[in-house]
C-alpha cells in the first residue's frame, strides 16, 4: 500500500520541482541620477518584468552588465531575496555605479541632443526557484529604451 501511494504523489512531486520559465522584460521606469560625480556616478531605476509562471518564484540573487549604445555602463548586483507573484508584473530596483568615462559623457550628449531612446543591452544571470530549488537563469536583452528623468 505504502508502495502504491508514493507513486501517486510521483507525478505531483514532478510537477511541483518544475524548471521555472524566464521572466518577460517590460522596460524601464523612474529612471534617476541618485548622485552626480566627475569619476563616478550613481544611477538607480526600476526595471519592469512580468512572471509568466503559474506560481510565485523566489529571486535569490542576480548579476548583470548593463550596456548602453554598446558601450559598458555598468555593473548591477542584487544581493537580496525577492518574492515574486505568479503571473504578475513586478519592479526589480536597480543600482549602478556608473564610471564617468567616454560611456557616461556619450549618452549624456545623446539625451542633451534631444533624443530620449538609447540602444540597451543587459547580460547576465539570477538565481531563481521555489521550495528550496534554485536555478542560475540568463538574463538577456537588447532593444530601444525611452529615457525619461
Amino acid at each position: 500500500m505504502r508502495k502504491k501511494t508514493g507513486w501517486l504523489l510521483l507525478p505531483l512531486l514532478a510537477v511541483a520541482c518544475a524548471k521555472p520559465t524566464g521572466f518577460d522584460y517590460l522596460g524601464v521606469r523612474n529612471f534617476k541620477v541618485l548622485q552626480f560625480g566627475l569619476k563616478e556616478s550613481t544611477v538607480g531605476a526600476d526595471v519592469e518584468y512580468y512572471n509568466p509562471n503559474k506560481y510565485p518564484v523566489t529571486m535569490k540573487g542576480a548579476a548583470v552588465d548593463v550596456y548602453v549604445n554598446n558601450n559598458f555602463f555598468g555593473k548591477t548586483m542584487l544581493d537580496t531575496a525577492i518574492q515574486i507573484p505568479k503571473k504578475d508584473t513586478f519592479l526589480l530596483p536597480v543600482v549602478l555605479k556608473v564610471n564617468m568615462n567616454n560611456t557616461a559623457i556619450g549618452l549624456l550628449k545623446t539625451l542633451a541632443s534631444g533624443s530620449d531612446s538609447v540602444f540597451i543591452k543587459l547580460n547576465g544571470s539570477a538565481k531563481i526557484g521555489r521550495g528550496g530549488l534554485f536555478i542560475n537563469w540568463p538574463i538577456r536583452y537588447e532593444g530601444m529604451q525611452k529615457i525619461q528623468f
